[in-house]
């Protein structure tokens, strides 16, 4: 049990952070389902979830370094967007 601040505010209980592996700066998601608020943690993805993104380049598109730039550049904003997006539609009552 915990509670909450005059800000709104509300500190994880240390087995609940440990068993999640929460850290500090870590980012957290909140979720409403029925009457209840879900807490997840955002998972951390690896530069190496990006391997392959850029296969299938057609020959010719210009460099092979502005080539990727542009297509990591738009799977992170993608990415990015699915979270902002994801919150957007989460009314609160």
């Amino acid at each position: 049990m915990t509670t909450v601040t005059k800000k709104g505010q509300i500190t994880i209980p240390k087995p609940f952070r440990d068993k999640l592996r929460i850290e500090e700066g870590d980012i957290v998601i909140f979720e409403i389902k029925d009457d209840s608020l879900v807490l997840k943690k955002k998972e951390k993805k690896s530069i190496l979830s990006l391997g392959g993104i850029a296969k299938g380049r057609k020959v010719g598109v210009g460099s092979e370094r502005e080539y990727t730039k542009k297509v990591v550049s738009k799977k992170i904003a993608e990415e990015g967007l699915k979270e902002y997006y994801r919150f957007g539609k989460c009314e609160l009552k």
